[in-house]
């Protein structure tokens, strides 16, 4: 668990970070006093008593930068603990980029998230990287204006990584923090000039 430093009553257990260290998806913990404390100084930014940024302590001390950036962006999922519990009557709150909930179709960029038991900083797993694989290739498959056949994945999913079209939250300055990892997919008019072409030279064969 995280504590946030500005907000002491308030815990994080999973954050995902842009790389310029805006938060896309945060899970937080504590009193509905405090949580709705929390949530209106995001709400005032820069006026006084609001907040701008904060950070999440772990816990041995290592303190970790999370931009706000616009509120307008922001959407939230409420929920309860159960009450037989060791902290007593908690409230768990989702903040998340409104991006996060439908893909950007007119644009062809998507995101897909996926929560795992095993909550390394930062890193990926061999389960974790198949199961993001999964879920860009369902989400490539959406996006994408031409129909894509199953047994182009390999070729497909190798491409878009290498043109950053399919990218996995999380660098060295803001790793993911906690068990829930993010995909980004972006596809640009030159994903649909690689397909074209590669349809038209064999590379991609339209049966096995």
């Amino acid at each position: 668990m995280y504590q946030v430093e500005e907000f002491p009553e308030v815990w994080a257990d999973a954050c995902i970070r842009e790389s310029d260290g805006r938060f896309l998806f945060i899970s937080l913990y504590g009193r509905d006093g405090s949580l709705m404390q929390f949530m209106a100084a995001m709400q005032l930014g820069n006026k006084e008593g609001g907040i701008q940024r904060f950070h999440l302590r772990d816990d041995d001390g290592k303190r970790h930068l999370v931009e706000v950036g616009g509120v307008d962006r922001l959407g939230k999922h409420t929920g309860r603990l159960p009450k037989q519990n060791l902290f007593g009557p908690l409230g768990q709150l989702w903040v998340f980029d409104k991006n996060l909930q439908e893909p950007d179709r007119a644009n062809r960029i998507g995101w897909a998230l996926h929560y795992s038991a095993v909550s390394d900083l930062g890193s990926l797993n061999e389960a974790q990287e198949h199961d993001l694989d999964d879920r860009a290739w369902q989400l490539i498959k959406s996006l994408s204006p031409v129909a894509l056949l199953d047994h182009w994945r390999a070729e497909v999913l190798a491409w878009c990584r290498d043109k950053q079209a399919v990218q996995i939250m999380g660098s060295d300055l803001y790793p993911t923090l906690g068990p829930v990892k993010a995909v980004r997919v972006s596809l640009s008019e030159h994903f649909l000039d690689f397909i074209s072409d590669g349809v038209r030279v064999g590379r991609l064969r339209l049966q096995l």
